[in-house]
């Protein structure tokens, strides 16, 4: 059977990062065993990530797998998407991992406005065409609906991060 896994369900984002960061679903698993004190193998642990019948994922298994995904090389990028993801998709709210700005702020925070308009000028542009391709045959498959909700992510991001450099302008 092929499990199919997308960015707009929270339980398959968790599964896809866990898989991808240094030492994968192994490495998760020995660190819920050491953080919880009882052990967990990484089959019961892939079973519980891929959703397969009979096996669930608590949130306190999810919560350490957040902690162990932002120790991992590159993981604080993705430590919360699965919340973000459980949090839009499931019950409507917006919780965005925004970037920290550098300390102080930027030297020239209208500099840096500026670059982040011209920015999002980009990326609506690639939203635009990632979504007339999309939809080109009149409907939006599984990948597609991946890509295009990972873009309207990254767009909105973005558009946090210029509304604290326009925060910090001095008037």
């Amino acid at each position: 059977m092929t499990i199919r896994l997308n960015s707009h369900h929270w339980l398959d984002v968790l599964y896809n990062d866990v898989r991808s960061a240094p030492g994968g679903v192994k490495d998760a698993a020995s660190f819920l065993t050491e953080r919880r004190g009882k052990r967990i193998h990484y089959e019961s642990l892939r079973a519980k990530l891929s959703g397969q019948e009979g096996e669930s994922m608590t949130f306190e298994m999810a919560d350490l797998l957040t902690e162990w995904l932002a120790q991992k090389a590159g993981g604080a990028e993705v430590a919360h998407r699965w919340a973000q993801t459980y949090a839009m998709v499931e019950h409507g709210l917006t919780c965005l991992d925004v970037p920290a700005p550098p300390e102080g702020g930027w030297p020239d925070e209208l500099k840096a406005i500026h670059e982040k308009v011209l920015k999002v000028g980009a990326k609506v542009g690639g939203l635009n065409a990632s979504t007339l391709d999309a939809m080109g045959d009149g409907r939006i498959d599984p990948d597609e609906r991946s890509a295009l909700y990972t873009l309207f992510m990254d767009l909105a991001v973005l558009a946090f991060r210029g509304a604290r450099n326009v925060s910090r302008v001095q008037c």
